[in-house]
């Protein structure tokens, strides 16, 4: 599915259920944004609907295939190097939420901790780990914290922020917008999340549409050539 089908659903399903209602490029380009960004919190979790006490996600693309599959565009790898001395190594500018953590060499994890069990992990009499052989890292607001300092180089598989989707489009005679390839953002999601994301995204402009409804539209867009 590209920008233009995703602006025409939109449309479409605006002129159907709002009187003269009307979605310009620019406010399709905003709400469509935030809505695939609405789509990247459920899949990672929600976590702003834990339970307190019970941090359960109801959606959670860590331990879910299909979540997975849908996420699996946004998946990217990179190849970080902590500061030898802080053992600090930046996000990537794109940066999201974390997948996995490799050493450099071989397929060896590295393992996450949180402050609070730092100094257990870090000098457990009952588990000593050495931090030689089992590397960890915790994340703070610099990065990633690795324990040893000196790791060296580690490899990062992680969730990266969904690239703007953007309907481009130039004016025609009558100043009117006619769609441009061109100067277009496509989405990276499948057909189905997009679909998830078109119904958020007409929720911020006040059509709230079950998922169906909007499967519809876009079937009705096909066949008659809306």
């Amino acid at each position: 599915m590209d920008a233009n089908e995703c602006y025409r659903i939109c449309s479409f399903a605006i002129a159907k259920n709002k009187q003269q209602g009307y979605l310009t490029p620019d406010d399709f380009n905003l709400v469509i944004n935030q809505g695939q960004k609405q789509y990247l919190d459920y899949l990672l979790g929600e976590y702003q609907k834990y339970q307190i006490q019970r941090p359960i996600s109801v959606v959670a693309f860590s331990n879910n295939a299909r979540i997975r599959q849908s996420i699996s565009p946004l998946i990217y790898g990179t190849t970080l190097s902590p500061n030898t001395t802080t053992g600090i190594a930046p996000f990537p500018s794109d940066y999201e939420y974390p997948d996995a953590m490799w050493s450099l060499y071989g397929h060896y994890n590295i393992r996450f901790i949180q402050q609070d069990r730092q100094d257990a992990y870090l000098h457990s009499s009952i588990d000593p780990i050495s931090l030689t052989e089992n590397q960890v890292y915790l994340i703070n607001h610099e990065g990633f914290n690795f324990f040893p300092e000196n790791i060296g180089s580690a490899r990062l598989s992680y969730v990266r922020t969904p690239p703007s989707i953007v309907w481009g489009y130039v004016p025609d005679s009558n100043n009117r917008p006619v769609y441009n390839p061109a100067t277009s953002q496509q989405p990276v999601w499948g057909d189905t999340d997009m679909m998830q994301i078109i119904v958020r995204a007409l929720s911020l402009v006040g059509v709230n549409l079950q998922l169906g409804v909007v499967m519809q539209y876009a079937e009705q867009i096909k066949q008659g050539g809306q």
